[in-house]
C-alpha cells in the first residue's frame, strides 16, 4: 500500500468499517471521483488476490496496528528474501482492511440491496415557447397551449406534442422567427409531430429546437442528444438536422441521430437516403439503408459501415438492444433511463463486451440479473450507486 495515505484517511476508512449503515453510502458517493481513495481500494483488491491469509483488525488505532505489523514483518524476515519484505508489509496491512471492507460490503448487500426500487424512465419533457414560457409535459393529459400568431400546441395522453393553426393565417415572416424547444430530461422520452407532419422521438437527455412552422425553401431543426426522425416527404423542401458537428440533409426518410456531448456521433439510416456534411471533413457522405456514419470524438473522418440498425434504433421501439457492446457504454445508456450511478471496482470490466435485449419497462433488477447471469460481473447497490466488480478477481 502506498505511504501517501495519512492518518485521517485511514481513520475515515475505519469509521466506515465500524458503522456502514451510517457512513457507507456517503463514503461511496464522496470518493466516487477521488482518484487517491480509488487507488487505495484498487490496491486492497490486488493484495487480496495474492492469496495471503486475511487477519481481522478490530481497533481503529493506526499506530498500534503498525506496531503489530512491524513485529510480524520482523518474524517473516528470517524466511523471506529482501525483495519480498516490502510486499509483505503492504499485504499484511491491506489484508486487514480488505477483510473488514468485504464484511461491510456483504452487510450492506443484505440491508440495502433494493434494486427493484431503482426508478425507471417514463414520458416527460419541458416545452419552451418562443416567448420563453415553460410547460412541463409529464401529466399525460390533453391540453392546448396558445402560442403567438395564433399557433396552437396540442399535447395528449399519448405524450405527443403537435402543432396546428386554427386562429387564422398569420404573417409568414413572423412565423419564421418563432422557435420552440422541447427538452427531455434524464429518465425521460417524448414524441413530437412538427408542423409539416414529420414525426420525432426524443430520447433521454436530449433537446430539439425547431420553428413552429416551416417557412422558406428548407426545413431545419437543431438537435442535442438523440432523436429518431420519420421525415414527411417533400422533394421541394429538403429537411436538415443540425448537430454540433454535422448537418444531415434528407428529402423523406427514417433515421436516427445520436449526438450527445462528449460521445461519438452516430447517424443511422433505416429507410431512404441522406447526405451528411461536417465541418471536420471535406466533401459529402451519402448513406444508404442500413448504413451507420460514425464520427469519433475530435475525429476528422466519418466512418460508414453496414450495421444491425436495431442497435441504434431499439430505444424508439421501447427496448434496449446491445450487440457485443462495451459494459461502460451499456451502463451509460442505462443511466439515462434508470436512476443510478456507477462505480467500477475493476476498471478493466468497462471493456467487457455483452449481448442483451431488454424491455425498457422492465425493472432495473431484471436488467442487472441478466448481466450477472453471464458469470463475468457482479453488480451491487450501495445507496444510489451500482458497484460493478469482476467475479473472477
Amino acid at each position: 500500500m502506498k505511504k501517501s495515505y495519512n492518518h485521517d484517511q485511514l481513520e475515515e476508512v475505519f469509521q466506515v468499517l465500524k458503522n456502514p449503515q451510517k457512513y457507507g453510502s456517503d463514503f461511496f458517493q464522496k470518493y466516487e471521483s477521488n482518484q487517491q481513495m480509488l487507488d487505495l481500494y484498487n490496491e486492497l483488491r490486488q493484495y487480496k488476490e495474492s492469496g495471503q491469509k486475511l487477519e481481522q483488525i478490530d481497533a481503529p488505532n493506526i499506530g498500534l496496528e503498525w506496531q503489530k505489523l512491524t513485529y510480524k514483518l520482523k518474524e517473516q524476515q528470517r524466511r523471506k528474501r529482501g525483495w519480498m519484505i516490502a510486499a509483505s508489509v503492504a499485504v499484511l496491512l491491506s489484508c486487514a482492511f480488505i477483510f473488514q471492507f468485504d464484511r461491510i460490503v456483504n452487510q450492506m448487500d443484505q440491508d440495502g440491496n433494493q434494486l427493484a426500487q431503482i426508478e425507471k424512465g417514463n414520458s416527460k419533457a419541458l416545452l419552451i415557447t418562443s416567448g420563453g414560457n415553460e410547460y412541463r409535459l409529464d401529466e399525460g393529459i390533453n391540453r392546448i397551449i396558445s402560442e403567438k400568431e395564433g399557433v396552437q400546441i396540442h399535447t395528449d395522453s399519448n405524450h405527443v406534442v403537435q402543432y396546428s393553426r386554427f386562429a387564422g393565417e398569420s404573417n409568414e415572416n413572423k412565423l419564421a422567427d418563432m422557435y420552440n424547444t422541447l427538452k427531455v430530461p434524464r429518465l425521460g422520452e417524448y414524441q413530437l409531430v412538427l408542423s409539416d407532419g414529420t414525426k420525432v422521438w426524443l430520447n433521454s437527455e436530449s433537446e430539439l429546437r425547431y420553428p413552429v412552422k416551416f417557412t422558406g425553401a428548407t426545413r431545419e431543426v437543431e438537435l442535442l442528444g438523440e432523436a429518431y426522425f420519420d421525415v414527411e416527404k417533400n422533394p421541394g423542401k429538403p429537411f436538415f438536422v443540425k448537430t454540433k458537428s454535422t448537418t444531415t440533409r434528407v428529402l423523406g426518410t427514417e433515421f436516427n441521430v445520436s449526438a450527445y456531448p462528449s460521445e461519438e456521433l452516430n447517424i443511422t439510416l433505416v429507410e431512404g437516403s441522406i447526405e451528411l456534411n461536417s465541418k471536420q471533413i471535406s466533401g459529402k457522405v451519402l448513406l444508404i439503408p442500413g448504413d451507420n456514419a460514425n464520427l469519433k470524438i475530435g475525429g476528422d473522418k466519418i466512418y460508414v459501415s453496414q450495421v444491425d440498425v436495431r442497435k441504434y434504433t431499439a430505444w424508439r421501439d421501447g427496448y434496449f438492444y446491445f450487440e457485443k457492446e462495451r459494459l461502460e457504454d451499456i451502463l451509460t445508456k442505462l443511466e439515462r433511463w434508470y436512476d443510478f450511478k456507477v462505480f467500477y471496482q475493476n476498471p478493466a470490466v468497462k471493456d467487457y463486451a455483452f449481448r442483451m435485449r431488454a424491455d425498457r419497462n422492465e425493472d432495473f433488477a431484471e436488467i442487472v440479473s441478466r448481466l450477472e447471469q453471464t458469470g463475468r460481473i457482479s453488480m451491487k447497490l450501495k445507496g444510489n450507486v451500482i458497484v460493478v466488480s469482476d467475479v473472477n478477481r
